[in-house]
């Protein structure tokens, strides 16, 4: 079985590398940029945010910002010779945000500790910025479906005569994904861009197809492989990008925030986050407000020792890779993992290879959150979580689609021991 991407996620912080020391996505490469937000309370007209253009530019053309925000921002920039670089409303915090580009010079922490002092800011941070992980690999009616171990890890094949995820929409933010691959090109109901809008880009990249596939690839269309939610509608943020010179891609605040932000106002069933790092302070606040709507949020664990961020956010399912849950510690921490290791995915171009990595175990764990909820609507993120940890046959064993099915449903037919019966 031939092993190809490695599928994770890191944020690196300014103790690793200065933020954006290398790159952007496109100008203004080596300025250190911070984020800095003004509450807009009347923010009503403000459109939902879009995919950017390249790099970082002025977007306040776009939509309406009142003026005494606008002034507020601009004095901040006076006052601290700061250099607008972009700016975009955070419509469910009511808040507009704006990109700060910082001379050398410029002490940070203490540029932050000062503008927090100022009443007219709301927030200030570093823009962290986002690392991809990972290499590329080579490239009933599906007929590599007997390569996808998983299928009988999940008990599939029992669970999809249940739920297929019918009426359901998973958001994947990631990278890109291949808008014309077999498996995909009927299953995405919706993309964007929020780096620099390119198709062509977007279609190329591995991390986000792969992800894609193990959620939502199409069933019984005669070819290739099949997702755990074949009928969920997926919904492709990008907010990741290839930097030039480099193998892996990177992502960073601003774009993660602006894609939670459009996630969240598109009502979407679940939200996939593949990746994990230090904390944010803006995206925790938004991650918050995903589920304070309802919104079911699955990320990755970060590895074998510790959850890392987003995944350690209150209400966040949290998901390891099961093959990496080797000890009595790593089920405490762990309690809700799926298969991660050699998992056949879907890769650009068409082709098909095998990935590794708790982003794809966070994958797993949305489809089977697509398949519950298209069977029960308004399910809470503390219900799914109960159902999925009792599915497990055994404690250090991945969760099980059939059962978490059984138990809500109060069916029997999955081929392991039955869980015990839970009323939701």
């Amino acid at each position: 079985m031939m092993r190809g991407i490695a599928i994770a996620m890191l944020l690196i912080g300014a103790g690793s590398i200065p933020a954006f020391a290398d790159e952007g996505p496109g100008t203004d490469a080596d300025i250190t940029k911070i984020l800095v937000t003004f509450s807009d309370a009347g923010m009503t007209r403000a459109m939902r945010a879009g995919p950017p253009g390249p790099g970082y530019r002025r977007r306040s053309s776009t939509y309406l910002a009142s003026v005494s925000v606008m002034r507020s921002a601009k004095r901040i920039a006076d006052d601290f010779d700061l250099v607008t670089l972009d700016e975009w409303p955070i419509v469910p915090l009511k808040v507009h945000c704006l990109v700060y580009g910082v001379a050398d010079d410029v002490a940070v922490d203490e540029l932050l500790l000062r503008l927090r002092e100022r009443p007219e800011v709301e927030s200030a941070q570093l823009l962290n910025m986002f690392e991809l992980m990972g290499t590329s690999g080579t490239g009933g009616d599906d007929p590599y479906s007997k390569l996808q171990h998983n299928l009988s890890t999940l008990e599939l094949t029992q669970a999809h005569n249940w739920s297929l995820g019918d009426g359901t929409n998973v958001t994947i933010i990631d990278t890109g994904v291949d808008l014309y691959h077999p498996e995909l090109k009927t299953q995405i109901a919706s993309h964007h861009d929020f780096v620099e809008d390119n198709d062509s880009d977007f279609s190329a990249d591995a991390h986000g197809t792969a992800v894609a596939g193990v959620i939502g690839a199409a069933s019984n269309n005669g070819i290739g492989m099949i997702g755990v939610a074949p009928s969920t509608r997926l919904s492709v943020l990008k907010a990741c990008w290839q930097a030039p010179g480099r193998s892996r891609a990177i992502c960073d605040s601003f774009t993660l925030a602006k894609a939670l932000s459009y996630a969240i106002e598109s009502d979407t069933d679940v939200i996939n986050l593949s990746l994990g790092g230090p904390s944010d302070a803006l995206l925790g606040r938004l991650l918050g407000a995903a589920l304070g709507r309802g919104i079911v949020v699955v990320a990755a664990a970060q590895g074998q020792t510790d959850s890392g961020f987003p995944a350690e956010i209150a209400g966040v399912i949290m998901v390891a890779s099961n093959d990496h849950i080797d000890s009595r510690d790593a089920v405490r921490s762990f309690p809700i993992s799926a298969p991660g290791d050699d998992i056949l995915v879907p890769v650009p171009r068409g082709g098909y290879d095998f990935a590794s990595g708790s982003s794809l175990a966070a994958a797993h764990v949305s489809g089977i959150v697509a398949l519950l909820v298209a069977r029960r609507p308004g399910l809470t993120s503390k219900q799914i979580s109960t159902l999925l940890v009792a599915s497990r046959p055994t404690v250090d064993e991945s969760v099980n689609a059939c059962r978490a099915l059984a138990q809500l449903l109060q069916r029997s037919g999955c081929r392991s021991s039955e869980a015990v019966s839970q009323t939701f």
